[in-house]
């Protein structure tokens, strides 16, 4: 008597081959997932901010500077600088203005200009661009720097008119300049403020955005 062989249906054994195969590609995929995870959280540097406030306030024809070393290496994302400026005595009427500005020092502690009693900071000249040409046919007052400094990121002048009673001369500014600067460990950043007429006060507020390297 032959025996009878029982088939088994092509579309079921399909199903559970295609089933089996699916699980496979799903375990892998979610393995792969969860290394992409690790990996891209291991190499993301998240950024961060700090902060740190100064002020003077007896500005009269003088300056002063602040910095801070670099211990590690980041990207200088963005320096945000509020700025604000006002008279505290009043000694005659007149114009005051304060020019403010950072920068970096790269690889050594900053060296400062006291000679005319306004402490500027000795940034390198820049051998990226020509010297500064101003046409004068008018025959105007021009004072100028004649050369562009490397590495100064933000600079603001402020000027207000000091009335004989100091009414309505305060005067404030904020800014934001998007450096994208790589720093160094063994680089500092430095900051200025630097007066001339009428005696004011004057406070400086920056907030850095960095990122580690």
């Amino acid at each position: 008597m032959r025996q009878r062989i029982r088939s088994v249906p092509h579309g079921g054994g399909r199903r559970d081959f295609m089933k089996a195969g699916g699980l496979a590609v799903g375990v892998l995929a979610a393995e792969g997932c969860a290394v992409s995870r690790a990996a891209t959280t291991s190499t993301t540097k998240i950024p961060r901010s700090a902060s740190f406030g100064w002020e003077l306030a007896n500005l009269n024809g003088n300056g002063a500077n602040a910095y801070f070393s670099v211990p590690v290496g980041m990207v200088l994302n963005s320096v945000n600088m509020d700025v604000s400026v006002m008279p505290l005595t009043l000694n005659g009427a007149g114009p005051a203005e304060v020019l403010c500005y950072g920068g970096i020092s790269r690889q050594a502690v900053p060296m400062f200009d006291n000679s005319g009693g306004h402490d500027y900071i000795n940034f390198a000249l820049s051998s990226d661009f020509g010297s500064v040409t101003i046409p004068n046919p008018n025959k105007l007052i021009v004072a100028n720097d004649p050369t562009l400094f490397q590495d100064k990121f933000v600079s603001v002048i402020l000027k207000t008119w000091v009335p004989s009673d100091g009414t309505a001369s305060a005067t404030a500014r904020n800014v934001t300049a998007y450096s994208s600067l790589t720093l160094n460990p063994g680089d500092y950043l430095v900051f200025h403020m630097d007066h001339s007429g009428v005696s004011v006060d004057a406070e400086m507020q920056v907030v850095i955005n960095y990122t580690p390297s």
